[in-house]
């Protein structure tokens, strides 16, 4: 026989939490969150999307 666990249908049907954005990009609005890739540009936060969009080129 199993045991009852207290308050277990309620963590198992909760919905995550979701998570904040730490940081926005300067030039295209995108959130940034924890663990993802900032670079900071003359005091300006970039995201990897407008990095490579707009300063890398191919040659």
């Amino acid at each position: 026989m199993m045991e009852e666990i207290s308050g277990y249908d309620e963590w198992k049907t909760a919905l995550p939490e979701e998570p904040k954005p730490v940081a926005y990009c300067d030039i295209c609005g995108e959130p940034l969150y924890e663990g993802d890739h900032l670079t900071d540009i003359c005091g300006e936060n970039w995201c990897d999307g407008c990095l490579n969009g707009d300063l890398r080129k191919i040659l």
